[in-house]
């Protein structure tokens, strides 16, 4: 089976290429979907991130993202607690995936980890995409998202490889810029020549 890590900074364009990948009917593991998933009411995180940071939510309604947001935002220390947590978890889920992935004899499926060299990811992926938009609409769609400002994208991209550096490293970058139509299109393309699909 053969493992494509999609990955890519903040409001690059990412979760449309992994809903591309879905429309040509390639499974996606969803990294942050699993975090939303663990935060959620009874998720499997939320009674360990109340217990490391405290009235940040409880099991019925799950955590509440923005007072876990404010105790780690700039705070290196509880962001490294918060990982501990999480990463684990969001490992388990994936190897059910590829466990169940091999079940249905697939042959190609996709793992969207935002973080994925930074949190070494990229050793279980047979070929990495890095999804890239310039810098102006990066910025232009992150400040449109709730809860964005200028400080926090900065701080979020101060968390991350630069985006030049990840695109040295994957096997393709992807470009969002140009519209939907023609990232498609270039997918398509690659996929078709590399993968045999």
């Amino acid at each position: 089976m053969r493992i494509i890590g999609l990955t890519g900074s903040i409001a690059t364009g990412k979760s449309s290429v992994s809903d591309m990948f879905r429309y040509l009917r390639i499974p996606v593991h969803d990294s942050d979907k699993s975090v939303h998933n663990f935060l959620g009411p009874h998720g499997l995180a939320v009674s360990d991130i109340i217990s490391a940071f405290g009235n940040v939510g409880n099991l019925d309604n799950g955590i509440d993202r923005q007072k876990l947001g404010d105790i780690i935002f700039g705070n290196p220390e509880a962001k490294n607690r918060l990982e501990l947590i999480i990463h684990p978890l969001v490992w388990q889920d994936r190897h059910k995936f590829f466990k169940h992935m091999k079940l249905q004899n697939r042959k190609i499926v996709v793992v969207d980890i935002p973080l994925l060299f930074e949190t070494g990811s990229d050793i279980i992926c047979d070929n990495i995409i890095c999804v890239w938009a310039p810098y102006f609409l990066q910025r232009q769609r992150a400040l449109h998202r709730a809860g964005i400002t200028q400080h926090k994208l900065d701080a979020i991209l101060n968390d991350q490889l630069p985006q030049h550096t990840k695109m040295q490293l994957a096997d393709f970058c992807l470009p969002t810029g140009l519209g939907k139509a023609y990232t498609y299109k270039l997918l398509k393309r690659w996929l078709l020549s590399n993968l045999s699909l």
